[in-house]
C-alpha cells in the first residue's frame, strides 16, 4: 500500500499544513493538489493509505462518492469525512467511513485520523503478505503431491534416484546434493552400511564421494541421519561444535575444491518407519543461476535451509523412501 492521503474537495490551508506536519511522524504524506472522487483510484502498490474528504456532507454527495462506487476499495482505505455543525447527519452511518471530523481540524483530531490510517496500512499489509504467502504454500503443496504420484509411478531405479534428486534440489534452491541407499543382505534384510548412489551440482559434473560406502553410525552426518532417524541440518559447517562427532565429516565434498556450507541431511523411511536410504542437499542459494566456483562465492551466495525447506524435504523424502522399498523388494522377487 502506498504512503500518500488524497485529499476529495478542498482542503483548507491551516488543515493541510497540520495534517503535512503530522504526517511525517508515520511516514505518509499528502497528494498533491485534491483528488476527483468520480476519477479512477489506483490500485496495487499505488493504492492510497487513506482519503480525507472534504466533500458537502449530503446524501446525494455522500452516496455518489462512498456508497456504492468504491465500496470494495473502502474495505482497504479507511476513509474520513468532514461535517459541519453539531450532529452529523444520520444517514452517514450507513457509508464506509471509519471516522467524521470538524474543519478546523484540533491537533488531537488530526493525529487520530493519521493514527488510524497508519494502523491499516500495517494490518493490510501484513494480510497481503499473509495471503500471498497462502497461495505460495497451496502452489508448492500441489507441486510436491504431483511429484509424489511421480516418483510411486517411476519403477527403474536409476532414473528413480535421478528424479528424487532432481526434484528435492529444485524445491530447495540447492546448489549440489546426493542419495545414498542402504545396503541389503541376501535375504533382503537392511546392513549396517550406506552405498553412494549418485551426486548432482549446478556448479561441477561428475561428482562422486570420497566413500562409496559410509557406516551407519555418528561419525559421518549421513551415518548419523540413518542412525537417529532424524534430519540434520547445519547452518554452516565451519562452525560446527568442535564437540560433535561428525566435526570433520567430509563425505559430503563431492568434487575436489567445492566448499560445503549449509547441509540438510534426511533420512528416507518407509512406511514401517525404517531407514532405507539418506538424502543430502548442499548449499542453498540465493540466486538459482549462480555457479559457486569459490569460497567468495559460496559466502556471496549460500543461506541456511529454512522450515518451509525442511517441510517439503520431508515430504518429498516419505514418497523416496516408499518407492525405492518398492523397486528394492521387485528386484528381489526377481532374483
Amino acid at each position: 500500500m502506498g504512503q500518500k492521503i488524497i485529499v476529495y474537495g478542498n482542503m483548507p490551508k491551516g488543515d493541510a499544513a497540520l495534517v503535512m506536519t503530522l504526517a511525517g511522524h508515520w511516514n505518509l504524506e499528502l497528494a498533491a493538489g485534491p483528488h476527483k472522487y468520480g476519477g479512477g483510484l489506483p490500485i496495487g502498490d499505488d493504492r492510497p493509505a487513506g482519503i480525507i474528504s472534504y466533500l458537502p456532507c449530503d446524501r446525494e454527495t455522500m452516496a455518489d462518492a462512498f456508497e456504492s462506487r468504491f465500496v470494495d476499495f473502502l474495505e482497504n482505505v479507511p476513509a474520513f469525512q468532514m461535517f459541519e455543525g453539531g450532529n452529523p447527519p444520520h444517514f452517514v452511518r450507513d457509508l464506509p467511513l471509519c471516522g467524521l471530523f470538524q474543519s478546523p481540524m484540533t491537533e488531537a483530531s488530526a493525529a487520530g485520523i493519521l493514527l488510524a490510517i497508519n494502523r491499516n496500512r500495517a494490518v493490510t499489509g501484513k494480510r497481503e503478505t499473509l495471503l500471498k504467502q497462502l497461495a505460495t504454500n497451496r502452489e508448492q503443496k500441489d507441486r510436491l503431491a504431483a511429484v509424489g504420484i511421480a516418483l510411486c509411478c517411476e519403477n527403474e531405479i536409476g532414473a528413480l534416484l535421478k528424479l528424487i534428486l532432481t526434484v528435492s534440489r529444485e524445491t530447495v534452491g540447492a546448489d549440489a546434493g546426493c542419495i545414498y541407499i542402504r545396503d541389503r543382505m541376501v535375504d533382503n534384510s537392511h546392513c549396517d552400511t550406506l552405498r553412494f548412489m549418485l551426486c548432482q551440482s549446478d556448479s561441477f559434473k561428475d561428482g562422486a564421494a570420497k566413500q562409496a560406502v559410509l557406516q551407519i553410525g555418528a561419525d559421518t552426518l549421513v551415518g548419523c541421519a540413518a542412525f537417529t532417524g532424524q534430519f540434520l541440518e547445519i547452518d554452516d559447517m565451519e562452525r560446527v561444535q568442535p564437540a560433535a562427532p561428525f566435526k570433520r565429516d567430509r563425505s559430503f565434498v563431492c568434487h575436489p575444491g567445492y566448499e560445503c556450507r549449509s547441509i540438510l541431511t534426511m533420512p528416507l523411511k518407509n512406511v514401517e518407519d525404517e531407514v532405507v536410504g539418506v538424502l543430502q542437499l548442499i548449499n542453498k542459494k540465493t540466486d538459482k543461476w549462480a555457479v559457486l566456483a569459490s569460497s567468495e562465492d559460496v559466502k556471496n551466495y549460500t543461506v541456511p535451509f529454512t522450515t518451509d525447506d525442511i517441510g517439503a524435504v520431508r515430504f518429498l523424502a516419505r514418497y523416496a523412501a516408499v518407492s525405492l522399498e518398492r523397486i528394492s523388494l521387485y528386484r528381489a522377487d526377481d532374483a
